[in-house]
């Protein structure tokens, strides 16, 4: 417990009216000193009363990076008092976590902006507790924390790239030609007698026709490892192949030195949840249908014959506009929204 400065102000009045009652009489004592000595141990009192509350924080979904949400404070004592409110933010989130409310009687808010890749944890929440004059405050510690975690930033690739990597998938798939089952965009190696040339009219890609496959094709493997300071770019180049397969209905397992997660489409909140908490370290199956490998340097791709740095399969070097192929967003299952 401690003495604001106000009650410091207070106090050098009270110690100004003793003396000035030395020196003109002892009605100085009573018209300042006595309301002033009152009013500071009924500041004691009252802080010191002050019990600490049991904290509820909701936090904002989780997202990517430079998203904003609000993150709310709800307090539940058994009395009401003002207070200042500090709230623990760890570095990779941006945000004011301090003000000033009545604890008890209603929530405290801000506004908090993720910068960076991984798990963080909001709290525990400091609270400085004070008197209605604000004469004496008395910080108290609310235990509790919540967690959230940041993805990695998914970007777009361009439509070279993404035809090159389903063409891993197409290879799988051996065609049963009497069960027409839909139309798609065409890609290296199609046949061109596939081609539907009435769809192909009304778009600036080439449509065929696709038939029904006579087993399923297993799930494209990819592989990512990175050096310990550059995880973050091999979580990025990760999460956007891996969701350019996935939101075009097509499976994917993906292995990283922190373990192995599947995705299929409409269900890629576990891989976005591994990669957003996935560390460096050697890739761990260099065989795979997708090899990926980050460097402070340069984060390199490798599929099927072809070897490439991940700015070269990028059709845009800022966000995703959350348009990947089939006009999908990929985030739909895990409510985050990308722009």
């Amino acid at each position: 417990m401690r003495l604001t400065r106000r009650g410091y102000t207070v106090c050098g009045v009270v110690v100004t009216a003793i003396a000035l009652s030395l020196g003109f009489g002892p009605r100085s004592l009573n018209a300042i000193v006595i309301p002033a000595v009152v009013a500071l141990a009924a500041a004691i009192l009252q802080v010191r009363r002050a019990p600490v509350p049991a904290v509820e924080r909701t936090v904002p979904n989780d997202d990517v990076p430079d998203t904003t949400g609000t993150v709310t404070l709800s307090f539940d004592t058994e009395r009401s008092y003002p207070a200042t409110v500090l709230d623990s933010l760890p570095l990779g989130l941006d945000g004011d976590a301090e003000g000033e409310t009545l604890v008890g009687d209603g929530p405290f808010s801000y506004e908090v902006t993720y910068r960076k890749r991984g798990e963080y944890e909001l709290g525990p929440a400091t609270i400085v507790a004070t008197d209605v004059l604000g004469l004496v405050e008395r910080e108290l510690l609310a235990p509790g924390t919540d967690s959230v975690l940041v993805f990695p930033r998914v970007r777009r690739l361009s439509t070279a790239a993404r035809h090159d990597l389903w063409s891993l998938y197409d290879a799988q798939i051996s065609p049963r030609r009497e069960e027409f089952d839909g139309l798609r965009e065409y890609v290296r190696g199609d046949s061109l007698r596939d081609v539907h040339w009435k769809s192909t009219a009304k778009r600036d890609d080439l449509i065929v026709k696709e038939f029904v496959a006579e087993t399923d094709a297993s799930s494209v493997h990819i592989s990512a490892g990175a050096a310990r300071t550059a995880s973050d770019r091999m979580a990025e180049a990760a999460a956007t192949i891996c969701l350019t397969f996935v939101t075009s209905g097509i499976p994917v397992t993906l292995s990283t030195p922190s373990g192995v997660v599947e995705a299929t489409a409409g269900d890629d909140r576990q891989l976005l949840e591994h990669l957003a908490r996935a560390d460096g370290g050697a890739v761990p199956d260099d065989a795979a249908d997708v090899v990926i490998t980050a460097s402070e340097a340069a984060t390199r791709v490798r599929y099927g014959d072809s070897e490439t740095t991940f700015e070269m399969l990028v059709a845009e070097t800022g966000r995703a506009n959350g348009h990947f192929a089939g006009g999908r967003t990929g985030r739909e299952s895990t409510g985050v929204t990308t722009s």
